[in-house]
């Protein structure tokens, strides 16, 4: 695969689009590195992956209105646990996405004379899931009406050990209220479809982690749809099996 420039990343924490804030993002998954070497290694080091981890950090250029204010998940959010994630590398529906719940644990901001000044926040993982790999349902986008929403995706079948993942947002000042569901199908045509999930009703801006559903699922195809809605909503969301 052929090196790519980031150009289009994005990421969405809980009712906040960081995207046109942000100018890095830097995404961490580790296992810890246990040693296991005895005599009989045969004088090489041996180990174990233990525990995994995943730390998340955000740069930026700070902006009073938005990043410091008590609708938004920087400063008022520092070190509650929860805060719905979803970043990658290009916002494009369809291609992967990561999700989980995290946790800020470290703001900073401020920087020196003449410069834009900077903020930075580094967050872990805040589950005994850490992170899930999917693809981005709904790329941010307005939404006033029932029906499907953002794009189907071929997820694959749900087997007996593995589960759905689903994250979604709502950004800025919600309308009245909007309730999703997640669908299921055996085609691209949602013909059929099957009701796995409902997010909602919701009414306020805010993230939302999907209680993972359990397999086996047969049907391969995936979506959002919205089932019932009052006003105008700004959303977005992923899926994943795994």
């Amino acid at each position: 695969m052929a090196p790519i420039a980031l150009t289009n990343a994005f990421c969405y924490v809980d009712n906040h689009d960081f995207t046109g804030d942000s100018n890095a993002l830097m995404l961490n998954v580790t296992a810890a590195q246990l040693e296991k070497t005895t005599f009989r290694s045969g004088g090489w080091k041996e180990f174990l992956a233990g525990l995994k981890d995943v730390k998340f950090d955000l740069k930026g250029l700070w902006q009073s209105a938005t990043l410091d204010s008590a609708d938004t998940d920087i400063f008022p959010d520092l070190g509650v646990s929860g805060l719905v994630n979803t970043v990658a590398d290009t916002e494009t529906e369809t291609l992967p996405a990561y999700l989980w719940q995290e946790a800020k644990l470290s703001f900073q901001y401020f920087g020196k004379v003449g410069d834009v000044a900077p903020f930075s926040v580094s967050s872990a993982a805040t589950n005994n899931l850490g992170i899930v790999r999917g693809q981005l349902a709904k790329a941010m986008g307005t939404v006033s009406a029932t029906g499907a929403l953002g794009s189907g995706l071929n997820l694959g079948a749900i087997s007996a050990t593995q589960k759905l993942y689903a994250s979604f947002h709502i950004f800025g000042t919600p309308g009245t209220t909007v309730t999703v569901v997640i669908e299921s199908a055996t085609a691209n045509t949602f013909a059929g479809a099957t009701t796995r999930a409902t997010i909602g009703p919701l009414t306020t801006a805010g993230g939302v982690w999907l209680t993972p559903v359990a397999g086996a699922q047969t049907d391969t195809w995936w979506r959002y749809r919205v089932s019932a809605i009052t006003g105008t909503f700004t959303v977005a969301g992923a899926l994943a099996v795994q």
